[in-house]
């Protein structure tokens, strides 16, 4: 009877072992497609900053890709301005709020979850404004992506007021479809202060101009 058990006992470690080994090779693949992702933020990141330090109409694309890393499906990408330091502890030195580029994904639970290891801080002012172009795919105002309003955004209300005039703004946009890769495309643009409108004086405050598409149906057209 001790060959069966020495066999059984076998079986069991080799599973186990196999078991082990799947589990690490997946921890790895997740992590190099995070890599990827966080390359990819870092990206927008650069074009973000070049274009709001550059003077109109300078314009960067970046190719961005909502892929699935492991259990991780990218669903959306939030652009924020965290007006509150508290609120920027991913970005290192940041004093008196943050950009960040922010990857999410949504749970099993239907929440959206920051992917945090793939966000990327831009260092820019908080007096630049972020607006959807009209002609490109719809982005929200919101943390959640566009037409759910309701999401499980995973932000606590302390940060998101819902309030348009909050210092603290998103631009979220969200997968369509099957696409999964997006052409984003970021343009400065001026927008003059309310003082400059009324009276002929005021300053300036920097916009830049988000359009993403998918990059499949631009091929297409």
């Amino acid at each position: 009877m001790e060959a069966p058990i020495e066999l059984f006992v076998a079986v069991i470690v080799l599973s186990l072992s196999l078991a082990l080994a799947f589990s690490v090779m997946s921890r790895t693949d997740e992590g190099k497609c995070i890599a990827k992702l966080r390359t990819e933020t870092d990206k927008l990141q650069a074009a973000m900053l070049d274009v709001a330090f550059a003077s109109p109409p300078t314009s960067r694309t970046v190719l961005f890709e909502m892929t699935r890393c492991g259990n991780l499906a990218i669903d959306g990408l939030r652009f924020v301005y965290y007006s509150k330091s508290e609120w920027c502890e991913l970005c290192q030195a940041h004093y008196g709020g943050c950009w960040q580029i922010v990857p999410i994904a949504k749970d099993q639970d239907g929440a959206y979850k920051i992917v945090s290891d793939a966000v990327s801080c831009v260092n820019i002012a908080g007096d630049i404004f972020l607006r959807s172009d009209d002609a490109c795919d719809e982005l929200s105002s919101n943390p959640c992506p566009p037409d759910e309003d309701d999401c499980k955004s995973g932000v606590p209300r302390g940060i998101w007021s819902g309030d348009p005039l909050s210092l603290t703004r998103w631009l979220t946009m969200g997968k369509s479809g099957t696409s999964t890769v997006y052409r984003i495309t970021l343009t400065k643009s001026v927008t003059a202060g309310s003082q400059e409108v009324t009276t002929g004086t005021g300053s300036e405050s920097g916009e830049i101009i988000v359009c993403a598409r998918s990059a499949a149906a631009e091929s297409e057209s």
